[in-house]
């Protein structure tokens, strides 16, 4: 054991009491210094400064009613209730950038210290959201990113050109080696859309030359203008074969709007939708599969890592490992990779839905 005095400091603070001109002053830091000595005597160290930052988290989806990212928040709240933290569901009512940057001005005001974010544009929130940092703000963004000043870590769904081919696949295979396909998004800006749909244009071009994009449609994340997109883009191309759809609100109104029309068993959907939309359409054929990850733990990684960024400090650099909670579905930490905006974690591989095996998941 060492000893937290020397002879001379010991005789000094005896002194203390013994001085016949004691103040006030002098007796309250002897008690302290002698609570400090008791503390080392019995545990061998000294408390720590202060403990870990209380967590107060805003959870900022792109549009509040989307049950993508109600799902997510799931997770979000399973880990805020480990971590006792407080944490609030942010949606906006508006899939913009400026609905967003409303919600994030509102949460630093409001005196949050972590925002989760997915993102309704690369660029246009990073003003607010590097503001936010200056403030003390840990900012970690997740399905959907920001350019890298703007946030510490993406937490990314897949590989974005891993989602990219497996989209060009899966509209190879329900088109039958060749034809027309069209793609039904979420908005122009939508970050990730717009990577994983370049991706796809890709491998298109490498692996399937007999198919041919005729078109991108945007349905905003809104059942109604996604169904209105649909129905124009199979009146439109007529020969179209598959409508790809990168967006778990897209995918579900595409579905229902061909199993309700002519269209059903000549137009197929795919693309990325949760299980429990899809049952429906998957087990009668108009949508042949739907391919997701786990969405409530994306939202339960996403609370983690930005607890370890606040309260570890830790790193954010390419080939770091931070830790990522003992409910990441069995996982102790992820590793930070290079992405296609900067840093990011890779939550893991999608599972693909189909008749046999839809039954099985429950999100």
């Amino acid at each position: 054991m060492c000893w937290p005095w020397h002879g001379g400091e010991i005789k000094n603070y005896f002194t203390l009491f013994s001085t016949k001109g004691n103040t006030l002053k002098k007796l309250l830091a002897a008690i302290a210094t002698a609570a400090l000595v008791t503390t080392t005597l019995v545990t061998g160290t000294v408390a720590p400064a202060s403990a870990a930052t209380k967590l107060k988290i805003a959870h900022i989806p792109k549009l509040g009613t989307i049950g993508y990212f109600q799902a997510a928040d799931k997770g979000v709240q399973r880990a805020c209730k480990e971590l006792k933290a407080t944490c609030a569901y942010k949606g906006p009512t508006e899939i913009t950038a400026a609905a967003q940057v409303k919600e994030i001005n509102a949460a630093v005001q409001s005196g949050y210290n972590v925002i989760i974010l997915a993102a309704n544009d690369k660029d246009a929130l990073v003003p607010a959201l590097k503001a936010a940092q200056k403030k003390g703000v840990t900012v970690v963004t997740y399905d959907s990113d920001v350019a890298q000043a703007g946030r510490s870590v993406f937490i990314n769904q897949a590989s974005s050109k891993g989602i990219g081919q497996a989209l060009a696949a899966s509209a190879n295979d329900l088109a039958g080696g060749s034809g027309e396909i069209a793609v039904l998004s979420t908005t122009p800006d939508a970050t990730n859309q717009n990577v994983w749909i370049d991706f796809m244009k890709e491998e298109i071009a490498a692996k399937y030359p007999n198919l041919k994009l005729v078109a991108t449609a945007y349905g905003l994340d809104k059942p109604e203008e996604s169904t209105t997109e649909t129905q124009g883009l199979i009146q439109k191309y007529p020969n179209v074969k598959v409508i790809v759809a990168p967006t778990s609100v897209g995918i579900v109104a595409a579905a229902k709007y061909v199993s309700g029309s002519s269209s059903k068993g000549k137009v197929f959907v795919t693309g990325l939708g949760l299980p429990n939309d899809m049952k429906t359409y998957i087990k009668d054929g108009s949508n042949a599969q739907a391919s997701l990850w786990d969405v409530e733990n994306f939202g339960y990684v996403a609370v983690q890592v930005a607890n370890s960024i606040k309260n570890a400090k830790a790193s954010v650099k390419v080939g770091a490992k931070i830790a990522s909670g003992k409910g990441d579905k069995g996982l102790k930490s992820r590793t930070v990779t290079k992405g296609a905006v900067g840093n990011e974690i890779i939550l893991g591989p999608a599972t693909v839905f189909t008749k046999a095996n839809v039954d099985q998941f429950n999100f």
